[in-house]
């Protein structure tokens, strides 16, 4: 079955940690010929028999030629092919694998159906991101390659404990190489799509009193109608934090109805009275910047997104097909 159309989430953040991906094998095979044959050719001669001249041909032997049957390549199992190169189907299986212990030690109930698919999922993601890190001119040398390597062994603390960790997590040597060197790939692609995300937006600063009683809110609606300070029935509703939302900006909060309505005041102003499931809000805009510094977690959220949306529309993109295995 094919995804997407002929052109055909962190993150989908099933462990980040090693992403992984499938770099395919040629092998090619030799046709051997021998050909016998006799070591030397023998001339015609004359003899004479009775005064009658004959003339006696000797013809050359030929020995048998024997050809080697032809070996017939035996195609190595695929769980899924994308853009014309394939996931191994024995490196789904270790992922998988991994995916299950990660599931066990969780305590969540594992649902294979769902970690099949999720496992799949990943790794398709994972090496779409390494296929456009080649397209992009990314080329991962073997020394590259060893000298992540080495930090993975300065990290465990030597050699024979990544050895141990190898297989402990279900790697053998080759396929370990194998989707380590994808992950490279697919984390310098990973890394650029971040950073193409701007550090600064327009924000904005705003509290709120959030009530759950409609008609509390009403009540309180009409008292700021008439004339009372905001911030002092705030902190009346929220003794803890004053009813303090912080700076956000556009596309951030849960509720887009909230932001929706926020971003279309100026500061000193409120919003109407706006259910949501959280209850009846008020919301008051403090201040507003048309370019301010993103904190940690609103830069995060919008890396996240825009990762998300790199994928679904390379997806959009791609040819793949998932193997009926």
């Amino acid at each position: 079955m094919k995804i997407g159309c002929e052109k055909s989430q962190p993150f989908l953040y099933y462990n980040m940690r090693m992403q992984k991906g499938i770099i395919a094998f040629f092998t090619v095979y030799f046709l051997l010929f021998s050909w016998g044959c006799s070591s030397s050719t023998q001339i015609p001669q004359k003899t004479s028999v009775s005064n009658l001249e004959v003339t006696v041909s000797f013809t050359p032997s030929v020995e048998a030629t024997t050809i080697p049957p032809t070996e017939t390549p035996v195609p190595v199992p695929v769980a899924a092919v994308v853009n014309g190169e394939g996931i191994l189907l024995a490196d789904f299986e270790e992922e998988y694998l991994r995916y299950q212990d990660s599931i066990n030690k969780s305590g969540v109930e594992l649902d294979p159906v769902v970690g099949k698919a999720t496992v799949l999922e990943n790794m398709i993601d994972v090496l779409l991101l390494a296929q456009s890190a080649r397209e992009d001119g990314f080329l991962i040398t073997e020394e590259l390659f060893q000298e992540r390597k080495n930090n993975l062994v300065a990290q465990l603390g030597d050699e024979q404990k990544l050895d141990r960790w190898i297989a402990e997590n279900h790697y053998s040597e080759e396929s370990f190489t194998r989707l380590y060197k994808i992950e490279i790939e697919a984390a310098f692609e990973r890394d650029a799509i971040l950073k193409s995300v701007p550090l600064t937006a327009e924000q904005i600063h705003a509290k709120q009193i959030l009530v759950q009683s409609k008609a509390l809110a009403e009540e309180i609606y009409n008292r700021l109608q008439s004339g009372a300070d905001f911030a002092t029935l705030a902190w009346i509703y929220d003794p803890i934090t004053g009813g303090e939302l912080s700076w956000f900006p556009r596309n951030y909060l849960v509720l887009k109805d909230v932001e929706d309505a926020v971003f279309l005041l100026n500061p000193g102003e409120y919003t109407p009275i706006l259910s949501t499931d959280y209850g009846y809000q008020i919301v008051q805009v403090l201040e507003r910047e048309t370019d301010r510094l993103l904190t940690q977690d609103a830069l995060f959220t919008y890396q996240r997104r825009a990762l998300k949306d790199w994928l679904q529309d390379k997806k959009q993109s791609s040819v793949i097909t998932i193997e009926d295995n």
